[in-house]
């Protein structure tokens, strides 16, 4: 939804068309002459319009100001963006080509328009004076305070691309209230808190929450399979008393540095658990190209390397750093055996792993552990809520999920499970949909 994922025009389930970024020669064999492909191709949902950039352009717009600039911008972790005018050039010119490509499949039609997320945020400024197209924007990462957002040479653009929108969402109010806030100090736009509502060079624009979430019903379903009943099997053969899990991609806002300090000061706080406690990280490298996923990648194996030195015996070792994407089957056996599920990002917009942990859990057992810094923690109340970067309630957050009565774990999951059954993925579309029809 973004330069792979592109641009939405109404939704794959209605037919319509989803203008996405093209990479590999798989890509290019399977779209016909128009840079077009039906999917799925046996019985087509929807239309696929590829769009395709240069390494150079890639570099420039998607590794460059995408997750250089715009990410660590948005993110509170202390990481400096960089803002490189040839980054920002790049993006520009990269949003250009996703807007030629749309321009290019709508023609002079009516079209409502569905812009996802920080890398096309100049795209609906572009196509705001194109006849007959309506466009919302959900924006999925955190949007940063307006003193934080205005350090960016082009943030009076930036916001003005966004406003070409009738519509834009963020994950949580507190979001909405700091976008607002910037438009109304960089832009003098006339804002409404209470409402969201904006108006700004004679137009309307809508500002709402609508959290985002995960197909329950199918988590809970596949989780129930017996594919992972046997993964579970291979699991629970290692007898080890308590099992911990991890998911996340390779990335500086994820704290899984902060996590590993955290289980290394249980164990030596907590030195029973010892050759009982085995914590399971799946870490899928991301955006290797840049140096700074480089070296964290690199000091994250060497900091579980020092850990497990300095604690195994024998065959056991606390860490066990799983690199890559799991199989489906697996992550879930994982899930379902899991005592406890350590999700612990220093920053992050929602963080959908902590629900699809809550919805694979269906015997109610495991416990989650959540950071205060993540969006799902407004959501997911019934998680033993930590602050990543203190390591001492980090550490005993640990040994508390561990050593939590059954009643309370049960009772604990239940709740949280309704909690992501009611708000899954299917009424976000519902909601945002919802809304567009009333604003367009």
């Amino acid at each position: 939804m973004h330069s792979p994922d592109g641009i939405k025009c109404k939704l794959p389930t209605g037919g319509g068309l989803w203008i996405a970024g093209g990479s590999g020669d798989a890509d290019r064999q399977t779209v016909d002459e128009n840079n077009r492909v039906q999917v799925p191709p046996k019985k087509p949902k929807y239309t696929l319009r590829r769009v395709w950039m240069s390494k150079e352009e890639v570099d420039r717009y998607y590794f460059g100001f995408s997750n250089q600039a715009l990410w660590p911008l948005c993110h509170n972790v202390f990481q400096k963006p960089s803002f490189k005018k040839e980054f920002w050039d790049g993006y520009k010119h990269s949003n250009g080509l996703f807007v030629d490509a749309l321009i290019d499949e709508i023609k002079d039609e009516k079209a409502f328009v569905w812009f996802q997320d920080y890398h096309l945020a100049l795209a609906p400024g572009m196509v705001r004076d194109s006849v007959g197209i309506k466009s919302a924007h959900f924006w999925h990462i955190p949007w940063p305070p307006w003193e934080k957002f205005a350090l960016c040479p082009w943030a009076d653009e930036i916001l003005e691309g966004l406003l070409g929108n009738d519509l834009i969402g963020f994950h949580l109010k507190s979001y909405c209230v700091n976008f607002l806030e910037s438009i109304e100090k960089i832009l003098d736009a006339d804002v409404d808190q209470g409402s969201g509502l904006v108006k700004y060079g004679g137009r309307k624009i809508m500002v709402k929450p609508f959290p985002i979430s995960v197909d329950f019903g199918t988590i809970d379903r596949f989780a129930k399979r017996k594919k992972v009943e046997k993964e579970i099997k291979k699991v629970r053969s290692a007898s080890y008393k308590f099992i911990g899990v991890g998911v996340d991609r390779v990335d500086y806002t994820k704290g899984i540095p902060e996590r590993f300090l955290a289980i290394e000061r249980f164990l030596e706080k907590y030195p029973g658990y010892q050759n009982n406690f085995v914590f399971y990280e799946a870490g899928a490298p991301s955006r290797t190209m840049i140096p700074t996923y480089k070296k964290l990648d690199r000091d994250i194996k060497k900091l579980v390397e020092s850990i497990n030195w300095k604690y195994q015996r024998g065959y056991w070792k606390p860490i066990r750093y799983l690199e890559g994407k799991l199989e489906y089957e697996k992550l879930l056996a994982l899930y379902r055996t899991s005592d406890v599920c350590i999700i612990s990002p220093l920053h992050d917009g929602m963080n959908l792993v902590a629900k699809e942990f809550v919805a694979a859990n269906v015997e109610n057992t495991g416990v989650l552990i959540l950071s205060k810094f993540a969006g799902a923690g407004e959501e997911l109340k019934d998680a033993v809520l930590v602050n990543p970067y203190d390591v001492e309630e980090f550490a005993d957050a640990i040994k508390h999920a561990l050593d939590m009565p059954n009643e309370e774990k049960e009772n604990r999951m239940k709740n949280l499970r309704l909690a992501v059954k009611r708000n899954n993925v299917y009424r976000w579309i519902r909601d945002f949909i919802s809304e567009a029809v009333k604003v367009l």
